[in-house]
């Protein structure tokens, strides 16, 4: 037999390409495709799907990593025969009919969203959500959970390797009270930020040229990636040479297109940054979708929101809107960004609050895997949830229930990765300003590539060697936790407001 390692490799490159021409599918989808469209779209998926699962749990596979196992290999060849091992004892507990159905229904169902969500009717969407809810209760039990565990483990595991309802239900409890805290306090504060500064008339093209800007002063490549518009921010890549980030522009509300594009850009960052040495393998994959969400949150928050970053960006922020913001200060605009004030829209949400919009959707998708809410219940299940822990209630459905695109994708077990993704992102950056020289000072004379390159050494490089909670260790000598995400509520919102708790 050839070299079994490279033979390997050659094979995941194949089952790589395959999933790579399925995201495009889907990034296209959700950007330029018509909407008449979908039916073929969900042939199409389903296809590509079933095939990158057969490949993956073929006979082939497995004999070639029985063969690598008896090697002579080296610590990072072993890291790819390990976790393909694991990725693959996963997916062949799924048979491929499940696997391209769940393809085909997910990408029938981002189209019902669209059309629900636009039209302010969840009874749109309620049929074609409980067929994905069903299927993702059937992958959880195929792939199975440990004794004692819940079934929505299984799911968790897909997106944040080792994650469990037990590990997270105690740690979503003190983010939750801590964020609470927060929340009342700076609710009681005087100072009242003069958020009316961001909804005057700012010219969308001029939005994207800002933020094009910033995006390339962060270090993401253009010549290997771009930024669209769509309904939903996110990312896709193919391939670190083919990173796709979109954001969305209101002309009367300036904040989205800009945070949008900072926390996408955080993501991108991640994928332009993985090893081009190992493409294919798990050596240039991301660690966890809590690891890259640290990576957006970092950028969107721990830096773009800070003073530093605006002392050098305002006054180009002013100079690209001319008079619009003339008469608004440094401390003003610092402060509009930094508003804390309860809301509906998860992805416009401050950061005192971010975190409890998270709750309210790990509680509700805990009982709907577990099969103790019903998909017809949900709406009103949600309201109740928002009013009790962030303290609104929507009015519709398009600000409620159907405001995330993720259930329509079939992403259960996704969003506790934000929350996580906000934890490792505080730590990082408590590492980051102890390791990098004049860090606050670097990053308000514009330079945001010091940054970028301690990340690229620190996290993206790192691909999958470790695990998550192994790698936040690695970084900032302390174990995944909520102090340091604490403690920054507390050093960022405190001076701002005048308030401690």
């Amino acid at each position: 037999m050839d070299n079994p390692l490279k033979a390997l490799t050659d094979e995941l490159v194949r089952v790589h390409d395959l999933a790579a021409i399925h995201e495009l599918l889907d990034w296209d989808q959700q950007t330029f495709m018509p909407r008449a469209g979908a039916e073929a779209r969900a042939r199409q998926t389903a296809l590509l799907a079933g095939l990158a699962h057969e490949r993956f749990t073929s006979d082939r596979i497995g004999e070639l990593l029985d063969a690598c196992s008896n090697m002579d290999l080296s610590d990072d060849e072993w890291v790819v025969v390990d976790r393909v091992a694991r990725d693959r004892k996963r997916a062949l507990c799924l048979p491929t009919s499940l696997v391209e159905e769940l393809a085909r229904v997910t990408s029938e169902a981002h189209q019902v969203w669209v059309t629900a969500r636009s039209a302010k009717r969840f009874d749109l969407f309620e049929e074609i959500l409980g067929r994905v809810i069903d299927l993702k209760r059937q992958k959880a039990t195929a792939v199975g959970w440990p004794d004692g565990g819940h079934p929505y483990d299984a799911l968790l595991d897909g997106y944040e390797p080792g994650a469990t309802v037990a590990f997270l239900d105690p740690l979503i409890r003190e983010v939750s009270d801590e964020s609470s805290k927060a929340l009342q306090a700076v609710m009681g504060s005087s100072v009242s930020p003069r958020t009316d500064i961001l909804r005057r008339g700012f010219s969308v093209e001029k939005q994207e040229a800002f933020c094009r800007r910033v995006l390339d002063a962060m270090g993401f490549d253009f010549e290997a990636g771009r930024l669209d518009e769509s309904a939903h921010p996110f990312t896709t890549s193919f391939d670190p040479h083919d990173v796709r980030l979109t954001t969305r522009y209101h002309g009367d509300y300036l904040p989205a297109a800009i945070f949008g594009a900072i926390h996408e850009g955080g993501h991108g960052l991640y994928e332009q940054g993985l090893d081009l040495d190992h493409i294919g393998t798990p050596l240039s994959e991301p660690g966890s979708l809590g690891l890259h969400e640290s990576q957006s949150r970092l950028w969107e928050n721990q830096i773009g929101r800070s003073l530093p970053f605006w002392r050098f960006w305002y006054p180009v922020l002013q100079e690209t809107f001319g008079d619009v913001l003339s008469d608004v200060s440094l401390e003003a605009f610092h402060l509009a960004v930094n508003g804390v004030r309860p809301s509906l829209i998860r992805v416009e949400a401050d950061e005192v609050t971010y975190n409890l919009h998270i709750a309210v959707r790990y509680e509700l998708e805990k009982a709907l895997i577990a099969g103790d809410l019903a998909v017809g219940d949900l709406p009103e299940a949600w309201n109740e949830r928002m009013e009790s822990l962030v303290g609104v209630r929507p009015e519709s459905d398009s600000d409620g229930v159907l405001q995330d695109v993720h259930w329509s994708m079939g992403l259960i077990g996704y969003f506790p990765t934000y929350l996580l993704g906000n934890l490792y992102a505080a730590q990082f950056a408590v590492a980051a300003r102890e390791q990098i020289t004049d860090f606050d000072d670097r990053i308000a004379a514009g330079d945001l590539m010091s940054l970028r390159e301690w990340l690229r050494n620190q996290v993206h490089r790192q691909g999958r060697r470790y695990e998550a909670p192994q790698l936040v260790e690695r970084v900032t000598g302390r174990p995944p936790s909520a102090e340091s995400f604490s403690g920054y509520l507390k050093e960022r919102f405190g001076p701002l407001y005048d308030v401690t708790w």
